[in-house]
């Protein structure tokens, strides 16, 4: 039992070194696409959040597109967290006891 546990700690450790290691250099999109396959990888990814605001504060920038809103990348991690929430209770395959 403690050893899963650790074993977990440990994978949420790496993802987030590697997550931080794709921000720091700038590949938004691979980091939104490993960013969507944790959320369905660990039960509660509260990490998107975090990483959403961390790249906003970095690279973040109003844009005429998005109405010129500063904060896109957070908003969208909000916005994709309670998106997984939602549909990870709807799905079968995840029958999450928490």
């Amino acid at each position: 039992m403690n050893s899963s546990r650790n074993k977990k700690i440990a994978i949420r450790i790496a993802t987030a070194v590697i997550m931080f290691c794709f921000i720091m250099w700038g590949y938004w999109w691979m980091t939104w696409c490993v960013a969507i396959g944790l959320l369905f990888y660990f039960p509660r990814y509260y990490e998107i959040i975090a990483w959403g605001v961390i790249y906003d504060a970095l690279y973040g920038m109003a844009l005429p597109e998005f109405w010129n809103i500063r904060y896109i990348f957070t908003i969208s991690s909000i916005v994709l967290f309670c998106l997984v929430l939602f549909l990870r209770k709807k799905l079968i395959m995840y029958d999450d006891k928490n």
